[in-house]
């Protein structure tokens, strides 16, 4: 015998009242047909879910775990019918985690995008770093997330949006003592160079670790980490505190902000990260997926090929 809908509603409903006269009237049915509801829910579980006391009822081991369960059927069923309804207006509410080494600069570009197609997707933002991003994925808590790939997780599907290129960053005569070489440095050239040290964002950040894998020559000892964003990393180069990495999304946003920081591109081919949309197979086929994936690589292409042109 199948599981129901119903059968879940009602003994939510006995749940949350305590009784099932109570629990009848919340649902607009007689006692006997609520009743019946439960036992054949109970039928088809093959155990009792509750007992009878005077005072109530009182849910069995099976009845409490059956509630957990319940309680996020019903939730999910709520999201269909809402999403529905969503359609209907011409809208769609999501909840979209995009990395904090990106968002600063690419949310602006990506919702214009957003609220000017239709259907219009409207994204509950959530700023973080990647890891606690898939941490969300994984817990049901976000719909997608805007991250740096690969991810590998089978139960995360990921599609590629843009390469975003790692650029030098500093004071210019810092730089200078690079362009002084006569030719576009590599990473392995910094290491080399008694330039001071290399600024990272702290521990946690996927972009630190990405940094310290492109420059992972550099002299451990002037290696510092610590900061918490890139805007951070930014003016702190800038007071000459040593040379950082900053990738091209970030560049021209963080140069206009910061006087006194210039910037110098690697030699080809130049140290990038992968940024991609990764989600819930939940989500999979769903219209508003491809929305939000050409939406964030239209965004991220403009900042990307702007920063290009500006800084050749």
């Amino acid at each position: 015998m199948p599981v129901t809908l119903r059968q879940l509603r009602y003994f939510q409903a006995l749940v949350e009242h305590g009784s099932f006269s109570r629990a009848a009237e919340s649902v607009f049915v007689s006692q006997p047909a609520l009743s019946l509801q439960i036992r054949e829910l109970e039928a088809a579980l093959g155990g009792p879910l509750v007992e009878r006391e005077s005072r109530g009822v009182l849910l069995t081991r099976l009845g409490k775990e059956v509630h957990e369960q319940t309680l996020r059927v019903l939730d999910e069923t709520l999201l269909l019918e809402t999403m529905g309804k969503q359609y209907e207006e011409g809208s769609i509410r999501v909840s979209v985690g995009v990395v904090s080494s990106l968002a600063p600069y690419l949310l602006p570009g990506l919702l214009k995008r957003l609220n000017a197609g239709s259907p219009r997707l409207e994204p509950d933002v959530i700023e973080a770093s990647g890891q606690d991003l898939v941490a969300g994925l994984l817990a049901g808590r976000l719909d997608a997330a805007i991250v740096s790939l690969p991810l590998g997780m089978m139960e995360l599907p990921e599609q590629e949006l843009f390469e975003d290129r790692f650029l030098i960053a500093g004071r210019a005569d810092r730089l200078d003592a690079l362009r002084s070489q006569g030719y576009e440095p590599v990473p392995e050239d910094m290491s080399r160079t008694d330039i001071g040290p290399l600024l990272t964002l702290a521990d946690g950040h996927c972009m630190a670790d990405q940094v310290l894998g492109a420059c992972s020559m550099w002299r451990l000892q002037e290696v510092r980490r610590g900061a918490e964003s890139l805007a951070t990393l930014a003016r702190l180069v800038a007071a000459d505190a040593g040379l950082t990495l900053l990738p091209e999304t970030a560049v021209l946003c963080e140069g206009a902000a910061t006087p006194g920081l210039s910037f110098l591109r690697f030699a080809e081919p130049e140290p990038s990260r992968r940024i991609g949309l990764a989600h819930r197979i939940a989500a999979d086929g769903q219209r508003w997926i491809d929305m939000l994936a050409e939406a964030a690589k239209e965004a991220g292409e403009e900042l990307t090929r702007k920063a290009r042109a500006e800084i050749s």
